[in-house]
Formats: structure tokens, C-alpha cells, sequence
């Protein structure tokens, strides 16, 4: 396997075992799918910062390489969308790394939840639940972390309104975690529209903390309206249209690091 370009996994990270072997697995699969060198490095729940780890995997690799001058590095953002880690604590560790390593190209590339086959893939779950009449929901709920940067949820508008073009007469809500509209504020618009079947699409990766308290926020939200029923979808790791964007990604960050 060749050593550059080097491929880094850029995530959130979490101390979560459910999170950590998720990202195992999706890293399994990058490297099955992508022939190229490919780590991980995460922001948080790492005793080493981003930009030291990314340092200390380039300090292991480099003086059994011969002959390379320069090297090439993509920092895959595996981020749904321009938060507060994606325009300020990203760019500051690619500075920190650049300044380490001058001699090399480093890309970091936009957030994957902005790619178009995750929205695919977001599109393809709909319509495949569309296919069964004694399931279909009668709204559904995309919910994101969020963010204080106005950015994010401009993103995830764009996005349920291009689904909604998609998949037209599909009652599509937002909502996040982090800031309004959030999941209650959300359900509540719904139960005054009369729909009481909704379907929860997480607009994040990785199973975890954050899954869990959705479902238990769902069931009690349940307890508190009987009519209503929720069902929490799996988070996006495990759908093939993810690795495509990921290799896509990978591919068009080169022309960029010529």
C-alpha cells in the first residue's frame, strides 16, 4: 500500500465504545474501498490533540519512505455540515500541521454531509419505506446536532428542500440537538398537523450517546402523547452510498494538491 497521498478519517470522536467500533467498521470499508494509506484522527476523546495525532502518524511513516518529495495529504472531513468544528477547530489544526510539516500538501475537504449521495442516501432510505403502505409514516423528522454558527441549519434547509423536490407529497421537518427547532418543538408541529406516525431520520454518522438519547426522548415523548408513535432510524455509517462519497471526496481532492 503506498504511502502518500495519505488519507485521514477526520471525525468528532468519542470516548463511546458503540461510536468507537462503528468507526472501526467504516474504516474497514474505506480501506477495502479506496487503495491508498488510510487513519483516523478525531478531535475529541483522544488523549493526543487532531494536529498531534495527524503529526505522530506522519513522524511513524515518513523515515521508512524513500524518494518522496511531496507528499500528499487529505484530511477527509467526516462532518455533516459547517459548525463550529468545521470553520474554526479544523482549519486551525491543518495551520498547526502545515507549520509542522511545510514541505507537504495537506487538503482538508469539505464536510461530507454536504456531499450529494448522502442526501441520496437520505432519499433512498424514504422511498424505501415508501414501498410498504402498513409502515408509512406520515411525516418525517430529519434531525441534525446543530450548531451556533448560522451556517449548519442554511445547509439542512437546502437539503430537506431539494428532498422534498425528490419525494414530492413527503411531509419532511427539520430538527437539532443544539439549538431550535429541536426534537419536542419539532413533534409538536407535527401532532398539530394531525401526524402522529413519524419517523426519526438522524442526520449523523455514528451510533452512541446521541443515539440513545434520542430513542429515550422519543419513548417518553410517546408517554406524554399516546396517539403518537416514533420510530429512531440507524445512523448513516453503515450505507454503501457513504463510502462512495467518502471515495468521491478522495478523488476530488487531488487536482487540489497538484
Amino acid at each position: 500500500m503506498p504511502l502518500f497521498p495519505l488519507v485521514f478519517l477526520v471525525c468528532h470522536g468519542s470516548r463511546d465504545p458503540e461510536y468507537q467500533q462503528a468507526l472501526a467498521d467504516l474504516l474497514a470499508r474505506v480501506r477495502q474501498r479506496i487503495p491508498l494509506t488510510v487513519e483516523l484522527a478525531q478531535l475529541e476523546g483522544q488523549p493526543l490533540s487532531l494536529a498531534d495525532q495527524i503529526d505522530h502518524q506522519l513522524q511513524a511513516r515518513l523515515p521508512r519512505q524513500v524518494g518522496w518529495s511531496p507528499g500528499r495529504v487529505v484530511l477527509l472531513s467526516l462532518f455533516m455540515g459547517g459548525g463550529s468544528h468545521v470553520e474554526e477547530d479544523l482549519p486551525a489544526a491543518l495551520q498547526q500541521v502545515q507549520a509542522r510539516w511545510p514541505h507537504l500538501k495537506i487538503r482538508l475537504t469539505p464536510p461530507i454531509g454536504s456531499h450529494p449521495a448522502v442526501w441520496d442516501l437520505l432519499a433512498a432510505r424514504i422511498h424505501t419505506h415508501l414501498q410498504d403502505a402498513s409502515e408509512r409514516a406520515d411525516a418525517w423528522i430529519v434531525l441534525a446536532h446543530g450548531s451556533r454558527l448560522p451556517g449548519f441549519a442554511a445547509q439542512l434547509q437546502a437539503g430537506i428542500q431539494q428532498l422534498e423536490q425528490r419525494l414530492p407529497g413527503i411531509p419532511l421537518h427539520m430538527a437539532f440537538v443544539a439549538q431550535p427547532p429541536m426534537l419536542e418543538a419539532a413533534v409538536i408541529h407535527c401532532l398539530r398537523l394531525s401526524q402522529h406516525h413519524l419517523r426519526l431520520l438522524p442526520f449523523f454518522l455514528f451510533p452512541g450517546g446521541l443515539l440513545r438519547a434520542l430513542h429515550s426522548q422519543a419513548q417518553q415523548l410517546q408517554r406524554e402523547w399516546p396517539l403518537l408513535k416514533i420510530q429512531v432510524e440507524p445512523p448513516l455509517w453503515q450505507d454503501p452510498l457513504l463510502i462512495e462519497a467518502i471515495a468521491d471526496t478522495v478523488e476530488g481532492a487531488f487536482p487540489a494538491l497538484e
